[in-house]
């Protein structure tokens, strides 16, 4: 019997760019409600995507990139849309994804979400809106459209099974000059839930983080309406460590 083979990333840790430093001295949990997300996975070729995840993380297989869209209605941190793109991959076994995107309307909550776990965002307008016959989302930045997003063939998804699994999602962030993973801690109380076809109008690869990717084959999209707690930060992961090696540590 053959030994089992690992998969791992090959990207250099040095070329992750200037990650936003984080401030974990705020520990209180943010709740936010009826928030609507736009959740859409879709398969893409594993040769594009070891070359883009830091050699201490897993790919996940088959290789996957996943869009997601937020639209938060009120809040603590008042109303804001909050996009970001991400290829799935597992930190030991425990499946994350680790974002080359992301966008917000607000500059104040992608202040917050930069300094509390890493999650630097671009200025944009996000737009989501839900019709009898598909879910529609799309992405402008400085005045040019770079994503839409749809969902369609939609079937309600209730009793047990009425919930997604959205994986957490990883952010490069610098702590005391090194540059290290640190995991955007969010749970999910589920009020509704679509499921059906996933598709994009358009994608453009290079302004949503990283040209040699994009969505090549669709597996599923979602449109929930949950209340979402977004918790402070508790575990950083080493850019070169695997998490089953060592590299995570609590914060």
């Amino acid at each position: 019997m053959s030994a089992v083979e690992l998969l791992y990333g090959s990207r250099d840790g040095s070329t992750l760019g200037a990650a936003p430093i984080l401030e974990a001295s705020s520990r209180e949990e943010v709740k936010l409600t009826d928030v609507e997300i736009h959740y859409c996975l879709f398969e893409l070729p594993m040769a594009k995507v070891l070359p883009r995840l830091p050699t201490s993380l897993h790919p996940s297989v088959p290789a996957v990139i996943g869009l997601t869209v937020w639209r938060c209605p009120d809040g603590p941190l008042g109303r804001f849309s909050l996009a970001y793109v991400g290829v799935a991959c597992r930190t030991g076994i425990k499946p994350r994804h680790f974002i080359h995107g992301a966008f917000c309307d607000s500059a104040e909550v992608s202040g917050w979400l930069a300094r509390r776990y890493g999650l630097a965002c671009r200025a944009a307008e996000i737009h989501s809106l839900g019709t009898y016959d598909r879910i529609y989302s799309e992405i402008t930045v400085g005045g040019q459209r770079i994503l839409e997003l749809s969902t369609t063939g939609m079937q309600p998804l209730v009793g047990r099974g009425g919930m997604v699994k959205y994986s957490p999602i990883l952010n490069a962030a610098r702590i005391e000059y090194a540059t290290v993973l640190v995991q955007m801690e969010t749970s999910f109380e589920f009020k509704r839930v679509v499921r059906g076809v996933p598709s994009t109008g358009l994608y453009a690869a290079a302004d949503l983080g990283d040209a040699t990717l994009a969505p090549a084959y669709p597996i599923s999209g979602t449109f929930s309406i949950v209340d979402v707690t977004l918790h402070a930060p508790r575990f950083k992961l080493d850019v070169s460590v695997p998490a089953e090696r060592g590299g995570a540590a609590k914060l």
